[in-house]
């Protein structure tokens, strides 16, 4: 029986390791909230370097870093108005699932479905 390798893609293992770390600064955000800052400048940096499948999440991870910096932000205003007190643990569940459904793409080597959604 021949051995088959799993990894679909030519992809230079350093880029994948750091689209790890991205995930995992992502995650780690929840507790410091600099990190994502962190994390987006890598991505940035590394962005041009991905090929394949971890094209879809480097384009990820600097939408997620936007999209959370809208909605945290609105969250953040509106607990003027009492209705952010609902809307930041919103964003933090949004926050939760989006990273995990790109860390599971990227643990299957596969590409994030609809890298450009602005939900899941």
């Amino acid at each position: 029986m021949e051995n088959v390798s799993l990894n679909r893609s030519n992809e230079d293992p350093a880029t994948k390791k750091v689209a790890y770390i991205i995930y995992v600064l992502y995650l780690c955000s929840l507790m410091v909230p600099v990190l994502p800052i962190v994390a987006v400048i890598f991505a940035y940096i590394f962005e041009n370097d991905a090929k394949d499948i971890l094209q879809s999440h480097y384009q990820y991870f600097i939408r997620s870093f936007w999209i959370g910096m809208l909605y945290f932000s609105i969250a953040g205003l509106s607990i003027m108005i009492v209705i952010g007190i609902i809307l930041i643990p919103l964003c933090v569940i949004w926050w939760i699932i989006r990273l995990a459904k790109g860390l599971k793409s990227l643990l299957r080597n596969e590409p994030v479905q609809h890298p450009k959604t602005w939900l899941f």
